[in-house]
């Protein structure tokens, strides 16, 4: 489920609608004001919320989530707040039996050595997050850098940070549910719409359809 279906304008369409727009007023240029106008329209009709910087998007529930961090960087959290010393080799192998991560195969173009002006790819595995992971609300994983290459990372949410606290404390096969699931599952048992639930916890329609229907299905 995501949360924004309309389609992305083209970025050469929006050029030739805006260049015929031009004509049409007799060949005048934007303004400085309108260009800035038609930038946060045309911005507004992506497919994609504007973000601000930290900001992410579920790409499940449809949240924008803020405070997530690299496994690297919660593991420093962790060491910090609760002297729990790990690797991120290590950590990996416990989330991929917990079904929160699975491995899949990414690649980078790097020179090579012997002309290095020809470039070649390089392939590595990646810890992706799975779909219930991302479900819950404990990791998203992002694809970033140029087109032809395939980079992934996978953040921890300030949910997933309080997850792998328990996890890397308490006996294995503890797990924590997530406070969303938890608190959708309470009201829903008090009888509460979601419509109710959306407009009493500020959560999204599609965060709360999500929990719902995975509550029905457990």
């Amino acid at each position: 489920m995501t949360m924004h279906t309309k389609p992305t304008p083209g970025l050469k369409g929006w050029v030739k609608q805006h260049k015929s727009a031009a004509i049409a007023r007799g060949g005048r240029p934007f303004t400085a004001a309108e260009v800035i106008a038609e930038s946060v329209r045309h911005k507004a009709g992506c497919s994609r919320p504007i973000l601000a910087r930290g900001e992410i998007v579920n790409s499940i529930t449809g949240e924008i989530v803020t405070g997530c961090l690299s496994l690297s960087k919660a593991l420093d959290v962790l060491r910090e707040r609760y002297g729990i010393d790990t690797t991120v080799r290590k950590l990996i192998p416990l989330l991929e039996r917990k079904g929160l991560v699975e491995r899949r195969i990414a690649w980078r173009m790097v020179p090579m050595v012997i002309v290095p002006a020809a470039m070649k790819p390089e392939y590595r595995y990646d810890a992706v997050a799975t779909g219930a992971a991302t479900g819950d609300g404990l990791l998203i994983t992002i694809h970033y850098g140029p087109k032809d290459e395939n980079w992934v990372r996978t953040l921890v949410t300030p949910d997933g940070l309080a997850l792998f606290a328990l996890l890397l404390k308490a006996p294995a096969g503890t797990i924590k549910k997530s406070k969303a699931r938890d608190t959708v599952r309470a009201m829903v048992a008090e009888g509460r719409t979601q419509a109710e639930i959306v407009r009493l916890t500020g959560m999204s329609k599609q965060a709360v359809s999500y929990h719902t229907k995975s509550i029905s299905n457990i």
